[in-house]
């Protein structure tokens, strides 16, 4: 489900730029730029929130942006095509990393008709570039969502030992306040050995994270 949505918010990024560029709305690309860049912002903000900055609808919206600011300073002939390079590797990291294949069919949709204008050889070398790059931002970005993954696991793992030491710090300080007396000397001294090494751990776990 993941890959086919970012798939198409990849794909709808390319139409939504195509589709404005070819009607009578593209002479106000600069206030729509605008536009995006101000939602841009408010889903950055929320996303901000929920520990999720960059995610897929903020690739959606600065992909859309820095097409129409590509468009804006001469299309395929502009000195900004280049961004396409970082955006591919981008969407490999935001988005999951098999959509990246969806990008270089984006840019052959959008710059379609500029391709053979001008230096035909110069457009279909920065065109078919990208394609050639998607197999090495997919691999890039399979081992960073591994390794974010890894680092989710290790902070869950930290997550369960900090709960499981505080549960037993809990139960061994009830059953020293109600039985204390109870109690053998030695057991007292273990039982506060144990809450001690639970606190040491407690500690340790909190600075680490």
């Amino acid at each position: 489900m993941k890959l086919y949505l970012h798939s198409l918010l990849i794909l709808g990024s390319f139409l939504l730029v195509f589709i404005w560029q070819n009607s009578e709305f593209s002479k106000y690309s600069v206030p729509f730029i605008g536009f995006l860049v101000f939602m841009f912002l408010l889903v950055s903000i929320k996303n901000k929130r929920n520990m999720n900055f960059g995610g897929p609808y903020n690739f959606f919206l600065l992909n859309s942006v820095l097409l129409l600011l590509i468009f804006s300073t001469g299309g395929i002939s502009s000195n900004l095509f280049f961004i396409l390079y970082f955006l591919l590797f981008g969407a490999s990291f935001i988005m999951d990393p098999r959509s990246v294949f969806m990008f270089p069919l984006g840019v052959v949709i959008v710059f379609w008709s500029a391709l053979f204008t001008g230096d035909t050889v110069s457009n279909l070398i920065k065109v078919g570039s990208l394609g050639f790059l998607s197999p090495l931002a997919y691999f890039f970005g399979v081992q960073f969502k591994r390794n974010e993954k890894q680092e989710d696991e290790v902070i869950e793992t930290k997550e369960r030992s900090l709960a499981a030491a505080e549960e037993i710090s809990k139960d061994v300080e009830e059953v020293l306040e109600k039985d204390s007396d109870k109690l053998d000397q030695k057991d007292v001294e273990k039982l506060s050995d144990i809450l001690e090494e639970t606190e040491d751990l407690r500690s340790e776990t909190k600075v680490k994270s």
